[in-house]
């Protein structure tokens, strides 16, 4: 059991080298990718001159988040159902679509959050 508590800073240091790799593949390949961030940038900057209380800055945050979040995930469907079948597919098509369903979840789901925090004293 010690050897495993001793192997986890490696672990951790390649896994957080996996993750960055992930996310630099992403911003090179995927536009919505970079909007999503770059959208997420901008609501940290107006936040900063806002004078709501911290949580609702913290929940607006972490609501928006999720949107570049999902959007990975669907990347990483995406490129898979691509790797698996180039070719027209109805199965591939309505994955990817599911995936693209779940970004459109997401940012509902945060327009969602900034509509109660608006509406919240």
């Amino acid at each position: 059991m010690f050897n495993a508590l001793k192997n986890i800073p490696r672990r951790a240091k390649k896994a957080m080298g996996y993750s960055c790799r992930g996310l630099a593949v992403a911003f090179r390949k995927e536009e919505a990718i970079k909007l999503e961030f770059i959208s997420l940038l901008i609501l940290l900057l107006v936040l900063g001159l806002v004078t709501w209380p911290f949580w609702k800055k913290l929940a607006l945050v972490a609501a928006f988040f999720v949107i570049p979040l999902t959007e990975l995930v669907n990347s990483a469907i995406e490129d898979v159902c691509d790797l698996v079948s180039p070719d027209y597919n109805e199965k591939i098509r309505d994955a990817k679509d599911k995936g693209s369903a779940a970004v459109l979840m997401a940012i509902v789901f945060s327009l969602t959050i900034l509509g109660v925090l608006l509406a919240t004293p």
